[in-house]
């Protein structure tokens, strides 16, 4: 798994918007994984008699992973939402807990922020800047917690106390988060692309 992060951080990082289509396909999969893996948990508590104890956990999160890839690979609006959707909600998630909400206030600036951003995606032909900082961002980020992971497990960045115990590791890895995102920045900007998400989505 930390491998498979690792590479689509990368592609997300370094050919992010000018492989639009192909990447928000990619987006709607891994969305589409995590949230069948939900789907699966909820199905159990639903379905009575014990029904879904015959369908193992990964092929309902595969059938949603492909179902989620169509969707963002052949329409437009569809990968832009979920992509849009998802970011809102980590970024919401992000604050809510280095602000130390209680759970359910945690939940809705969730919501809120992952609504927001939604709204941003669906009124808006975001233009070319932006989005390849967001998806260099965001592969920057997949690849360094891979990485985290392969050597032995993953920082604590939002804890205060844990940057207080551990400051040189923490400053050593959000470093490396700066280099990998500017890396992708840098040469994402000198890839031919068009001015706009729809524009390349369209072309890739």
């Amino acid at each position: 798994m930390a491998l498979a992060q690792i590479g689509l951080g990368l592609i997300f990082c370094f050919i992010g918007y000018s492989a639009a289509r192909v990447v928000l396909a990619l987006w709607g999969a891994l969305v589409g994984f995590v949230g069948g893996i939900m789907l699966h948990s909820l199905l159990l508590v639903w379905i009575p008699g014990g029904l879904m104890n015959v369908v193992p956990w990964w092929a309902t999160a595969i059938v949603v992973a492909l179902l989620g890839a169509w969707l963002s690979f052949a329409f437009y609006t569809v990968g832009v939402l979920i992509s849009m959707g998802t970011v809102g909600w980590g970024l919401g998630q992000i604050v809510s807990s280095a602000a130390h909400m209680p759970g359910w206030i945690a939940f809705a600036t969730g919501l809120v922020v992952a609504a927001g951003l939604v709204m941003v995606g669906w009124t808006l032909n975001l233009p070319r800047l932006l989005l390849i900082v967001m998806t260099s961002l965001v592969g920057a980020g997949a690849v360094i917690d891979g990485l985290q992971q392969l050597l032995g497990g993953r920082l604590d960045w939002i804890s205060q106390s844990a940057w207080q115990f551990d400051l040189i590791r923490h400053a050593a890895w959000s470093a490396a988060f700066v280099v990998v995102a500017g890396l992708g920045v840098f040469v994402q900007l000198r890839q031919h692309s068009d001015d706009n998400l729809r524009d390349a989505y369209k072309r890739s």
